[in-house]
């Protein structure tokens, strides 16, 4: 069935004309522009274009002086209005660099480094810590990407305006905890040892890569923005150690590597959803194999539904509970632990 241009644009505008006036006024106006229709039209090859489109316009934008810079967040503390000479400056740039935009579509993803996320690993980490007994960790995450998350443990965090963990004078990630005692919170232990490991690295360092994630946000998330940049100057100064290649191969060749006697969290956050069936089995499988010598603690998110849950052996029998929520758009963590598994 053919992608419709029209039905495609009108369908962004109306799905985040909540979360980003500037794009939605974009792709409604180029709805109905005959002009924009036969340039980007024969570029549609997936229901993302349009989504890419905008992503990949802003990347081209951070590297191109342009008047179309005055309507956006991301170079103005108070961008010009989007009208109709806003739309045709919109226009102009597009057909400047219309070969680099369609480039970026054809290789980008549309994955964010969201660095709020970690915010659910510090109740996480000390329920953990409490469950072992133990400190530290050795500390393991799958689709990592550019790495962000694996630093939850140089980051600080405010949990319902008033209880501060971590280093907040760096980076203070503002989140709404519930039914958590957070007041007994405390500052995590930095791992033994963290890796992560992905089917393709992000190279934050990079400024090329960097743009592209800046450029996933919206112009309106200042503060995930603000926090990303905040994030990878701590990368800067505390780097992890990133692995590329096949997920599986790699989670295995990593926790043969690491030793017996030191207990083990593999972690992943909005990362499986779409792993057909089988690889979501060959993990469990060989997750609980290496369980039988290595103190393993499993936390998995969209594996079964969009809730977090963590496995691990007690007295040689698979536990698995029901950990969080994360609502990311309302920055709200809600604490499940206790309530009935449905799977």
């Amino acid at each position: 069935m053919a992608l419709k241009y029209k039905e495609l644009m009108l369908a962004y505008s109306t799905a985040i004309s909540d979360k980003s006036q500037l794009y939605s006024s974009i792709a409604s106006k180029l709805a109905e522009d005959k002009d924009m229709k036969d340039i980007l039209a024969p570029q549609i090859i997936s229901s993302h274009f349009v989504p890419l489109f905008m992503t990949a316009t802003l990347a081209v934008l951070y590297d191109h002086e342009h008047d179309l810079r005055r309507y956006y967040l991301n170079f103005n503390d108070e961008p010009a209005a989007f009208d109709e000479t806003g739309y045709q400056v919109f226009k102009h740039f597009i057909q400047l660099h219309l070969a680099e935009i369609m480039l970026l579509i054809r290789t980008g993803d549309l994955k964010k480094n969201i660095v709020e996320r970690s915010a659910v690993l510090v109740p996480i980490f000390h329920y953990i810590r409490e469950e072992c007994d133990r400190q530290k960790f050795n500390v393991i995450e799958l689709g990592s990407k550019a790495g962000l998350l694996l630093n939850f443990d140089w980051y600080g965090y405010t949990f319902n305006k008033e209880y501060k963990v971590g280093f907040n004078e760096d980076i203070n990630i503002k989140m709404k905890i519930k039914g958590y005692p957070y007041d007994y919170l405390v500052p995590l232990e930095h791992p033994h040892y963290k890796v992560g490991i992905s089917e393709e690295v992000i190279k934050i360092e990079e400024d090329s890569d960097f743009k592209w994630m800046l450029s996933q946000f919206y112009p309106e998330e200042l503060k995930r923005r603000k926090n990303l940049l905040k994030a990878r100057e701590i990368f800067h100064n505390h780097p992890v150690e990133l692995l590329e290649g096949n997920e599986l191969e790699l989670l295995e060749k990593t926790l043969t590597a690491l030793p017996d006697d030191e207990p083990i969290v593999i972690f992943h956050v909005h990362h499986t959803k779409n792993w057909a069936d089988e690889k979501k089995s060959a993990l469990l499988q060989m997750i609980q194999r290496f369980s039988a010598t290595k103190e393993i603690f499993h936390i998995h998110h969209q594996l079964f539904g969009t809730d977090i849950f963590i496995d691990y052996l007690d007295h040689g029998m698979l536990k698995r509970e029901k950990l969080a929520h994360l609502d990311l758009d309302k920055m709200k963590i809600e604490w499940l632990l206790g309530q009935t598994l449905k799977i």
